[in-house]
């Protein structure tokens, strides 16, 4: 530990008469005892002080970068939203030129054409699967019956009706 040394100072007899009479408790060896237990304490209270102050800078630091992810995330999910948007447009819109096109290459027929459980035969003359005007349009067979479907739904230009031979349903347009 190195060569001890003697360290004076001066203060009042009461400060003194004080610090003595503390020193006079248990915990105390002596009056140097109590001293340099309450400077090492002293020099270990202004370090942790250093430290917090340090530590709430950090925090207040992180702090604002957490607020700044926040809002970073707030605006890439309004950009992903407004995309999503776009898409839905974009969709509806190719949804609606396909009903138009469905509309321009459906088989056509009377308004009076109800083809019956007897008509089973005839059914694929007058009418066409979504397959079959998939294939003659270049179009996905999905897309297409979920068109022909909507189509037959909200419209009173298309309508349709299930083979009972072959389960497929067949659509065509009324005149």
């Amino acid at each position: 530990m190195g060569e001890k040394t003697t360290v004076a100072f001066r203060v009042d007899e009461s400060v003194k008469q004080e610090w003595e009479d503390a020193a006079d408790s248990p915990e105390y060896d002596s009056l140097s005892h109590l001293i340099r237990l309450s400077v090492q304490k002293e020099i270990a209270d202004t370090e942790t002080a250093h430290t917090e102050a340090q530590t709430k800078v950090e925090v207040a630091e992180d702090s604002e970068v957490l607020q700044s992810l926040n809002r970073i995330e707030r605006v890439v999910e309004d950009v992903q939203d407004e995309v999503e948007a776009v898409g839905r447009e974009s969709r509806a819109g190719e949804l609606y030129d396909l009903e138009q096109v469905l509309l321009e290459v459906l088989p056509t027929a009377p308004e009076s054409y109800h083809p019956g459980e007897g008509e089973s035969a005839n059914i694929e003359d007058a009418n066409a699967t979504p397959h079959d005007i998939a294939g003659k349009i270049g179009a996905d067979t999905s897309d297409v019956s979920d068109a022909l479907e909507r189509l037959e739904e909200n419209t009173a230009q298309v309508r349709d009706t299930t083979s009972r031979d072959t389960g497929e349903t067949y659509y065509w347009r009324v005149e």
